[in-house]
Parts: C-alpha cells; sequence; structure tokens
C-alpha cells in the first residue's frame, strides 16, 4: 500500500472517529475540475477534465457520488463511490473520496479496465455555498492484475450547490 493510500486511509478514519461534529453543510452539488493526468509521470502528463455530480443523500457520514473524467491522450474513467465533507475551519473543507469504475482509451495503460480511485480535495467555501479549491486523486486497480499502471491527477475545481 501506497503513502497515498495510507494517508487517505488515515484521514477517513479521523474523519469518522471525530463523527457529526465535523461534518460540512450538505446539499447536492456538481463539480467540474480542471487539472493534470498522469501528474506524476511527466512523459505521459496531460490536459484532465472532470465532471462529478455530488449528491445530497447521506448515509451516515457518506454522501454518494458519480462522475467521469476526460484525459487529453485519449483516456476516461467514468465512477461511482462516496464522499465525506469535513469542515477544516469555517470556510474551509475537506472532501475525502473514494470510487469504482471502469477505465479505457488509448493513453498510458492502467493494466485493468476495473480501477479504483481515492483522493482528497481541499476547498473555500464562499457565503453562498459555492467552493474553489485544489484536489489530488489516485486511480489503480490495486493489483487485481499483474499489470498495475496508476494514476495521479492534481486538479482545480469549482463546486456550485444544487439547484442553481
Amino acid at each position: 500500500m501506497s503513502l497515498n493510500k495510507w494517508t487517505v486511509g488515515l484521514a477517513v478514519l479521523l474523519g469518522l472517529a471525530a463523527g457529526e461534529a465535523v461534518l460540512a453543510d450538505q446539499s447536492s452539488e456538481l463539480t467540474v475540475s480542471t487539472g493534470t493526468w498522469e501528474t506524476l509521470r511527466d512523459q505521459y502528463r496531460k490536459p484532465e477534465v472532470d465532471i462529478d455530480y455530488r449528491s445530497g443523500m447521506q448515509f451516515w457520514i457518506l454522501r454518494p457520488h458519480v462522475g467521469v473524467l476526460a484525459a487529453g491522450d485519449g483516456d476516461f474513467y467514468a465512477y461511482g463511490g462516496f464522499l465525506t465533507d469535513l469542515n477544516l475551519a469555517r470556510k474551509i473543507v475537506l472532501t475525502l473520496n473514494t470510487a469504482i469504475g471502469g477505465y479505457g482509451g488509448n493513453g498510458y495503460h492502467l493494466g485493468s479496465h476495473f480501477e479504483f480511485r481515492n483522493g482528497l480535495e481541499v476547498s473555500y467555501r464562499f457565503d453562498n455555498d459555492w467552493r474553489a479549491g485544489v484536489g489530488f486523486y489516485h486511480i489503480s486497480n490495486a493489483g487485481i492484475t499483474r499489470d498495475n499502471g496508476g494514476s495521479e491527477s492534481a486538479l482545480f475545481a469549482v463546486t456550485a450547490p444544487l439547484p442553481w
């Protein structure tokens, strides 16, 4: 397990232990992000765009989310999973997320069509509940196949509460 996965896992456990006191206000949201695909591999780095729907339904501290990403090398990934928002300060929100999904394309080969996505985002929440922030996530098949290329993305994200 990489340091990245340990960090996200520890953050989730700390959030679960803290309970309701650190939960951010919840509503359905649409997040649009842009940044780099294969962020840690200079020779494969390409632009990336993500669109993520974050449901207002809450199960304990988790909310479902679904999304899709498209990378400049032709790769794409559609996913569904869960996330949680934690208030770090009055206007600063940490979003932890995990998902599973399907991967395809002709760019850097991740090793499987079935991939896991784990990440985090830190954002500033404006008075109208819009957010702007930065995120980092890792996609990997977690070793379910011999080839496990993995990919990291760094993104700038804008989140709008729904409905507008």
